[in-house]
């Protein structure tokens, strides 16, 4: 922030005759005013620079039409008014006694030492790619921010209308800002620059279901394309497995249980070649935490969790929850995010193939491999299972 330097002026009374009072500047402060300027997303007071700031995110919409779960997605594609601000202000601890005139101008050459160092490639956009709160000043070479008397600051504000159709370009945008002078007002020795480089631009998608009910996911077995792409590790007398089971906590209607799942099979190996593999079960519970959108959160069942027999599959090391699972109920396809499993993420997408969740066991093969639901349930789940 502003750089202060506290200048106090103390009176030591000695022995004067005949005073019958205090003069009034006895005891009291006064801060030297400094131009300054600094910019709205800076939290501290020595910064000078902020990179890549994030100023708006594309939302396209996924909306549900009717109980079939026929759907239409809405692009996001409105023009947003994407706003930098900067204040130019005078620091002290007193307000303006007259109208300061401060120029601001571009530091190009603080632009070029920046793309250096960072190996990068902004540039100053040009006039016709954004509007500013204060006018260019040809003759002056700068913006022009009057502080008006009475006031400590005023604001320089650029408006960057954000359009989707050129995301990418926005990264390269930079504001490297530079007070020239200033009327009647010293210029702070450190702090009359600052930049913004880069505008980060997102898209992100949402879903509206038209307040048609979420539906319940399917139990059964479901097609995995991380197991399908795994099929050295899910290969056994000649078949490949390509299956993860999904089942509810509970049937009933237990409203500790309601909404929550369990998912046989992690991340790229399936249950029936490794469930009871020494290095922990397969047990990750969805639990339904966003009925308007249908978001699941999945959490791997981990060491000391009482409700269940054994943790979760944890070799080397040990998985994290992960937010953002969802159900596509006109596909059919649960998107499931795993966090952390043997230090990768994966994304798996299962795709509903039928109720039936019949395991097929290998006779006589590795005792990691499970052998009926029976046997699961004998090792001490105590959740719903299909005996």
């Amino acid at each position: 922030m502003k750089r202060i330097q506290n200048i106090f002026l103390g009176l030591i009374a000695t022995v004067v005759f005949n005073a019958c009072g205090k003069n009034d500047y006895e005891n009291k402060e006064f801060y030297k005013q400094e131009v300054y300027i600094i910019s709205s997303e800076s939290t501290s007071a020595v910064e000078r620079e902020i990179s890549d700031i994030q100023v708006h995110t594309f939302v396209d919409t996924l909306k549900y039409l009717n109980e079939q779960y026929d759907s239409d997605t809405i692009i996001d594609d409105k023009t947003f008014m994407a706003e930098i601000k900067f204040k130019v202000g005078i620091g002290g601890s007193l307000p303006a006694a007259e109208k300061v005139r401060v120029v601001v101008g571009f530091d190009n050459e603080a632009l070029e030492d920046y793309n250096i160092l960072k190996n990068a490639d902004k540039i100053i956009p040009a006039a016709t790619e954004y509007m500013s709160s204060k006018p260019f000043d040809d003759k002056e070479g700068g913006f022009v921010i009057e502080i008006e008397k009475g006031s400590a600051s005023a604001s320089l504000i650029f408006t960057v209308p954000v359009e989707r159709a050129k995301m990418e370009t926005y990264e390269k945008f930079a504001f490297p800002l530079k007070v020239l002078r200033a009327d009647n007002v010293p210029l702070s020795r450190q702090f009359t620059n600052f930049m913004i480089a880069g505008l980060r631009v997102d898209k992100d998608k949402t879903v509206n279901w038209s307040g048609f009910p979420i539906p319940k996911i399917p139990t059964g077995r479901y097609t995995s394309v991380q197991i399908m792409g795994n099929p050295g590790e899910n290969n056994t007398d000649g078949r490949t497995r390509k299956y993860k089971y999904i089942t509810p906590l509970s049937v009933t209607d237990d409203p500790k249980l309601n909404d929550k799942y369990m998912v046989w099979g992690t991340s790229a190996w399936s249950f029936e070649m490794f469930g009871f593999h020494s290095a922990g079960y397969m047990y990750n519970v969805l639990t339904l935490v966003d009925k308007n959108y249908g978001i699941y959160r999945m959490d791997p069942i981990l060491p000391g969790n009482n409700d269940f027999p054994y943790h979760t599959f944890a070799y080397a090391t040990t998985q994290e929850p992960s937010e953002e699972n969802f159900y596509d109920p006109r596909l059919k396809t649960l998107t499931l995010h795993y966090k952390n499993v043997i230090g990768e993420d994966y994304t798996d997408v299962l795709t509903f193939e039928s109720e039936d969740l019949t395991l097929n066991p290998v006779r006589g093969g590795s005792f990691y491999q499970p052998q009926s639901w029976e046997q699961v349930r004998s090792r001490g789940y105590k959740y719903w299972l299909p005996l």
